[in-house]
């Protein structure tokens, strides 16, 4: 945590109200997100019991599972689950602007989920579903592989740094307001929102000591509460089960309607919160930079939706090491570029990396414009110098690239040496883009003494790392041989396991 992180988090406990550490809002917030609320037992891994689907505040929807270790009645709840998800993704599969390999939807879906507990329970969902069979003994509805291998695809989406179509509320929240609890207590949707916007005429202190309260707030973790099921839920269950085996349909009807009105009782709340949530962070400006990574995110959409139209195969159960790798590469390379645009749009993100030393602001005190070298090709190129005083901790070493938000876009530089001078530190940099064709700067290009100017490392493109074969890797890096019998293969797929059947 740096030094402004903690500022803003002692400052909150202080005063107990959530402080801004953001100006602008740096996650892209749809006109018409689909909210997800899915609901899971406690102490039963990948059960679902119950989701609530809607894209408004009076447009909701409750699935539940009356019994969770029911095979059937899972995957009935996996389609209608299914179906409300992909009518909602399919609405953005209209518009297409451009032509050829360079068209993309003009739009993009955006499913937003309580806390990442959420984005968890859809990955479990979208593993558990996308490898199912639509023929023979164990069909299902032909929904069901669909939505998983699209589910599958938002939780990876949502691994990258900066991308939008999958997103917890929570993250997006803390990502603008500093609380006096921790990142952890931050998960509690419930929690956060009693330092951001506690109820009217209600003190933050009250409001917290309702969000712990599982009755008051009952938890979406995605997981119920243990005191909910021992009490409630159990019961209710048992009541069903009875009420099926006894063939009695009077009785199954109310235990149905029982079911659905305790779980409806748990998941309201939290329905209400969050769309309270989104339009506390409606509020919020959106950065500028937003809209360029939201370009790649309706080409990633794209690029998905003609991959399964052209009848793509579900994704892997697990990468192998080269695509592990590749992965990664991909995921670090766009979180370095998510936090340059932060820091580069927004002052309170600029000042919370300069506070590290990874990045730095001054004063211009010497400057060499005309500065010009020779290059590789034995061409006279401008390279002026800046020398810019600081009072921050640079940490940055030489040779590192820069950008400026304080000057025009296309403008680059490179630090050439890092001194300390008198208690402050005295950054010299060369101008290396920025200034036009000419031989001599354009003007405005290169900043003259006495401006103040804050620069950032530059994480710019660069080329995907080149990885070698897979028939390269060393035996213990090897996936296991694909089975010689596709239909075994195929059927193996398909039997894993979802909770425990009955």
């Amino acid at each position: 945590m740096s030094m402004v992180s903690a500022f803003a988090r002692v400052q909150a406990m202080e005063s107990m109200t959530a402080v801004a550490v953001s100006t602008y809002r740096h996650r892209r917030l749809s006109d018409r997100p689909l909210v997800v609320i899915p609901l899971t037992m406690a102490g039963e891994a990948g059960a679902p019991l119950a989701a609530m689907v809607g894209t408004s505040k009076r447009d909701a929807t409750l699935l539940v599972v009356e019994q969770p270790r029911n095979r059937d009645q899972r995957f009935a709840f996996a389609a209608a689950l299914g179906e409300l998800v992909m009518n909602y993704i399919d609405s953005f599969r209209q518009d297409r602007q451009g032509e050829g390999a360079k068209s993309w939807y003009s739009d993009a879906p955006q499913l937003l989920v309580p806390n990442t507990g959420g984005i968890k329970a859809l990955a479990d969902l979208g593993r558990m579903c996308r490898f199912r069979s639509t023929t023979g003994p164990y069909a299902v509805a032909e929904v069901v592989p669909e939505v998983g291998m699209w589910l599958t695809f938002l939780v990876e989406r949502a691994e990258q740094a900066g991308t939008c179509l999958l997103l917890p509320v929570t993250g997006m929240l803390a990502e603008h307001w500093a609380t006096g609890q921790s990142t952890m207590e931050d998960q509690n949707l419930a929690s956060l929102m009693a330092w951001i916007s506690p109820p009217p005429g209600t003190s933050v202190a009250q409001a917290m000591a309702d969000a712990e309260s599982p009755d008051i707030c009952p938890p979406a973790g995605p997981t119920t509460s243990p005191q909910f099921d021992n009490r409630d839920l159990v019961p209710a269950i048992k009541s069903f089960d009875a009420a099926r085996a006894a063939g009695d349909p009077v009785a199954l009807a109310a235990a149905q309607a029982e079911l659905r009105g305790l779980i409806g009782e748990q998941i309201q709340p939290t329905w209400r919160m969050m769309w309270e949530a989104i339009s506390l962070l409606r509020s919020v400006p959106e950065a500028p930079r937003v809209a360029s990574r939201f370009g790649r995110d309706r080409a990633a959409f794209t690029s998905f939706s003609d991959y399964r139209d052209t009848g793509g195969l579900p994704q892997r159960k697990r990468d192998t090491a080269i695509g592990a790798a590749r992965r990664l590469d991909r995921l670090e390379q766009a979180l370095a570029d998510f936090e340059s645009d932060m820091a580069f749009d927004d002052p309170f993100v600029l000042a919370d990396r300069r506070s590290v030393g990874e990045a730095f602001a001054g004063t211009v005190v010497d400057a060499e414009p005309g500065r010009v070298v020779l290059s590789d090709s034995n061409r006279r190129v401008p390279r002026p110098l800046v020398t810019v005083r600081t009072d921050d901790p640079v940490r940055l070493a030489a040779d590192t690239k820069l950008v400026s938000p304080h000057m025009s876009d296309g403008h680059k530089a490179r630090i050439v040496s890092v001194l300390p001078n008198s208690g402050t530190m005295l950054v010299t940099v060369e101008i290396t883009g920025g200034m036009g064709r000419a031989r001599v700067p354009k003007p405005g290009s290169v900043p003259p003494l006495d401006q103040y100017i804050a620069y950032l490392p530059d994480p710019g493109w660069r080329p995907p790392a080149e990885f070698p074969a897979s028939d390269s890797t060393p035996w213990t890096h090897h996936s296991p041989a694909p089975a010689a019998d596709t239909e075994t293969a195929e059927t193996e797929n398909a039997a894993e396991g979802w909770g425990h059947d009955d």
